[in-house]
């Protein structure tokens, strides 16, 4: 037979390197058993996200980069390839130990003839990529020299779907498009060389406007040209492809490239790059900011979600005890059964789960296989396959425990705690289990990383990997580190005197300083947030700290004797400034925070008691706070406890405190009411 003639294609194929190992630990020990990008993220594997966001692009072929659990991966990549049109191919190399590596591999197989789009197998994105395709080919054939386009997403800084401890600073030109500096921004710095921002001052010469930006997302969706893989050969020290690559380019006088990006807007684009962001992507595909990447849209096959009332999913499969309550913002997979008496919220329920009575699961995400028996409590955790929660157990904040692991009866697991069924030593066969934690009859161990195993730089400060993990506080965090950052304080302020200043004290002048300029020269809410944010950060503060200044700074500026028309009304005060406290608050806790500030300040000299009243009313009008932390305010001790005024003020709260709950209970007897529909 004669051999077949070589067609080349007319159309321009348009190819996508998916990087599905992260190159950290910070899932671990998780991630010991299973590949990262196979975890499971609202019941659906992490990959099968990006692999639909590319889909969505008009990709017609996938290259798969995989290192640790390969044979996993291989093993989802060919299912998922009989239901997709796209061809996906996956690499294996076990000896890749980074980003770098990975695109080194990549250019010797040559494997890549055209232009590509760069990702990592744990972005969560809804947007279209036409615009920035087509943004970059034609800059291409206008200049060979602009190797890379960044898709970046505007969002503020204290966005949800942003990483605490892993911000990004871009120096950029609107006009030209075009990436002139980047630099990564920690939470926490160890030195005040950290804090600084050095620049070429070249730049300013060949872009005389520029923007220097920290409100984008960066998730590391990149559109390539063929030289990327091969600029990694030629440098064999890049490592990271924004901290190493990005960063070279940019600084390089020889290699004479250029980066741009392309800023999106009114789309969802995140990544799962740490415990922290998988809650807070998890919460935003519930909410439906994904869409149509949420539960109902059913993307594995099989699936059958349907969407109620309250943000709740559920298979036709689940089993739920007449008496179980089911509240907002909960996602519950197929054969899953709920005993008698049980409150679920805001959380994630694999397939084939059991669920004991009188069980409490709020803010965790429990995978397939799980038993949970009677009594348990499950606080903003992560529950893996074939986990057993015996009776009376409670599972605190923060916990990820890992497969098969078993926590004996009426023990309690303290937050933060990481358990696993792997021995201790690789070479060891059989688990020796810790019933000091696992409890008698449990299996299990405390994972502990190893020493050399930190993914992050020897002099990195360790809190920057603290506010990544699941259900971090940064309260706790500074209560944590109080004695370390008092002693280095201490050790700061023999060296330097103006480090010597109280840190409480001079936030307080600066919030009253830039308020104070704020009302005086007729700033927006925009401005003077950035500049607050900016203040918080610069000075490692927490939103509650800027909420204890800001309200009380706000309210202050009411006058109840002053005429509407005037400005100093509580109506207008709060019409013009109440969006700045808004900015301060974002989950329930925060409502319920902003609520006993709200309570302390109106009890102070400094704001008149009147202002309460009408100040609870707009933050519940405007959606500030909603009712259900409202009540819970109400209702908590610490609301109750205090001076006799705080007391009186909350008593003035009565009528709509039984408004509110007169609210509630109406729409709980219409539910009942779908129920028994449904059921008949």
């Amino acid at each position: 037979m004669p051999p077949k003639e070589k067609v080349e294609s007319t159309e321009q194929v348009l190819q996508a390197v998916i990087l599905a190992d992260s190159f950290d630990e910070r899932f671990q020990p998780i991630t010991l058993e299973t590949a990262r990008c196979l975890l499971p993220l609202c019941n659906v594997p992490l990959i099968s996200y990006t692999f639909e966001f590319l889909a969505v692009a008009g990709v017609q072929e996938i290259f798969v980069f995989c290192c640790s659990h390969s044979d996993k991966v291989k093993e989802f990549v060919k299912q998922y390839g009989k239901q997709s049109n796209m061809k996906i191919h996956t690499i294996v190399s076990q000896e890749c130990m980074s980003v770098g590596d990975a695109m080194r591999e990549l250019d010797a197989k040559q494997l890549i003839d055209t232009d590509f789009i760069l990702v990592t197998g744990d972005v969560v994105s809804n947007m279209k990529l036409d615009k920035v395709l087509e943004e970059h080919r034609a800059r291409r054939q206008a200049d060979k020299s602009a190797i890379m386009t960044m898709v970046l997403k505007k969002a503020s800084p204290q966005h949800r779907s942003r990483a605490v401890g892993d911000g990004s600073l871009f120096v950029l030109d609107q006009t030209s498009k075009e990436c002139l500096h980047y630099q990564p921004v920690k939470a926490f710095k160890t030195t005040k060389q950290d804090r600084r921002m050095t620049m070429d001052m070249e730049i300013f010469k060949k872009h005389p406007e520029i923007q220097i930006r920290n409100d984008l997302i960066d998730c590391q969706v990149d559109i390539c040209s063929v030289e990327v893989p091969a600029l990694f050969t030629e440098n064999f020290d890049y490592q990271d492809i924004r901290a190493d690559f990005v960063d070279g380019i940019l600084t390089s006088d020889l290699l004479g490239k250029t980066i741009h990006f392309h800023e999106v807007h009114d789309v969802y684009a995140a990544r799962v790059r740490s415990t922290q962001m998988y809650d807070a992507i998890s919460k935003d595909i519930i909410s439906r900011w994904t869409f149509p990447m949420v539960p109902d849209s059913n993307l594995q096959a099989g699936d059958c979600y349907e969407y109620r009332r309250g943000l709740v999913y559920k298979e036709k499969s689940v089993v739920l005890s007449r008496t179980c309550v089911v509240e907002d913002k909960v996602v519950i997979g197929a054969n899953t059964q709920i005993a008698e008496s049980s409150v679920l919220s805001n959380c994630v329920i694999g397939k084939n789960c059991v669920i004991g009575a009188n069980v409490k699961i709020d803010n965790a995400y429990i995978w397939d296989n799980v038993i949970i028996m009677d009594n348990c409590v499950v606080q903003h955790s992560i529950i893996a396959n074939n986990a057993v929660l015996e009776e009376g157990v409670t599972i605190r904040k923060g916990c990820l425990i890992s497969f098969n692991v078993t926590v004996g009866a009426k023990t309690t697991v303290p937050p933060f705690t990481r358990l696993t069924t792997l021995p201790e030593d690789e070479d060891d066969d059989e688990l020796v289990s810790e019933p000091a934690v696992v409890g008698a009859g449990g299996k299990g161990r405390v994972f502990k990383e190893a020493e050399d195993s930190d993914d992050e730089d020897e002099e990195e400060d360790p809190k920057n990997k603290a506010v990544n993990r699941l259900a971090y506080d940064l309260n706790e965090l500074a209560l944590e580190g109080q004695d370390d950052s008092a002693s280095e304080f201490e050790s700061e302020a023999s060296d330097d005197e103006e480090d010597a200043v109280n840190p409480a004290e001079e936030l307080d002048r600066e919030v009253s300083a830039t308020l104070e300029r704020a009302f005086k020269d007729g700033h927006s809410v925009d401005i003077a947030a950035l500049e607050l944010n900016t203040l918080r950060m610069a000075s490692f503060s927490n939103f509650h700290e800027m909420r204890k200044r800001i309200i009380p700074g706000v309210l202050r500026n009411i006058d109840v004797t002053a005429k509407p028309g005037s400005g100093k009304t509580a109506k207008e005060i709060l019409a013009r400034w109440g969006p700045l406290i808004g900015r301060m608050i974002h989950d329930e806790d925060d409502q319920v925070d902003g609520l006993y500030t709200l309570q302390r300040a109106c009890a102070s000299p400094v704001v008149a008691t009147a202002v309460f009243t009408p100040a609870l009313r707009y933050f519940y009008d405007n959606d500030i706070t909603e009712e259900d932390a409202i009540l819970k305010w109400f209702y908590s001790e610490k609301s109750q406890q205090g001076s006799d005024m705080e007391k009186q003020l909350r008593e003035k709260t009565q009528p709509m405190i039984d408004y509110l709950e007169q609210s509630e209970s109406e729409e709980e007897s219409e539910e009942e009411d779908e129920e028994d529909e449904d059921s008949e």
